[in-house]
């Protein structure tokens, strides 16, 4: 199992070669699935703005259905079998991991997620925008996971890391980093209210990299998404957009 532990007091963040090379293994391994390549290639920056999440309800389920369909739209699954689990939970339904490892037909590449997958959410959540969206983009991506052909690399204990790595290449990384360690919704200990939680897997140095990675992958100019970031992020997103430049040189000049 790779450890991917959150590098919280680093001045300058930098992923070691191992995980830098995981992540870009991910991607690579994302963009050759058959039934998730036409999805990401036309992937583009998903926004935590009132232009690319519009609308507004007059309570909860209804707001967290208009996240939820916004999603599914962003990720290019409108379509899909994807619906949203109401009142919510945080126990999702049962992912047959086992066919991970089972072929499938290659002259049918849709996903073969079964009819009416639902997506658990906390309800807490819908007061935090990035947050409920970053956890059903995680959640969506989760599931695709068990509709691959071929395995990704380190699957095993890895699963909810390759999820967020999914949903970064699926263009909802800004929301996923900025909320990496938004874990309690309601952290006081004193406090008789319901506590939510937004279960996180990568460290936000882990996601900066994702980001960069998907904003050179899509043509996307970085202070796109830099604009978008919380300001501790910055820093993380500006070294490894440093860092993919570097090995951008590196390989071109290998190749010359």
């Amino acid at each position: 199992m790779i450890s991917l532990i959150p590098r919280l007091f680093q001045r300058a963040p930098a992923l070691d070669p191992e995980s830098r090379a995981w992540i870009h293994a991910i991607f690579d391994w994302a963009d050759h699935e058959p039934h998730l390549a036409a999805m990401l290639r036309n992937a583009h920056l998903v926004l935590p703005t009132a232009e690319h999440f519009p609308g507004q309800a007059d309570n909860r389920q209804a707001m967290a259905q208009l996240v939820f369909d916004r999603v599914l739209e962003h990720a290019g699954l409108a379509d899909s079998p994807f619906r949203l689990s109401h009142p919510g939970s945080l126990m999702g339904e049962p992912i047959p991991w086992d066919t991970m490892n089972t072929p499938r037909a290659t002259q049918n590449p849709a996903p073969a997620v079964s009819s009416g997958v639902g997506i658990p959410y906390d309800p807490e959540l819908v007061a935090h925008s990035q947050a409920l969206i970053a956890h059903f983009a995680r959640e969506i991506a989760l599931r695709l996971l068990a509709t691959a052909h071929q395995s990704p690399p380190a699957l095993e204990g890895n699963e909810a890391h390759i999820a967020e790595l999914l949903a970064t290449r699926m263009g909802f990384g800004i929301m996923l980093a900025n909320t990496a360690f938004q874990v309690r919704v309601n952290p006081c200990g004193a406090c008789k209210g319901p506590a939510a939680e937004r279960e996180t897997a990568l460290s936000r140095d882990d996601l900066a990299y994702a980001l960069g990675l998907f904003c050179r992958h899509q043509g996307i100019p970085p202070g796109r998404a830099r604009v978008h970031l919380n300001a501790p992020l910055r820093p993380a997103l500006r070294h490894a957009l440093r860092d993919l430049a570097r090995r951008e040189r590196e390989a071109a000049s290998g190749a010359a």
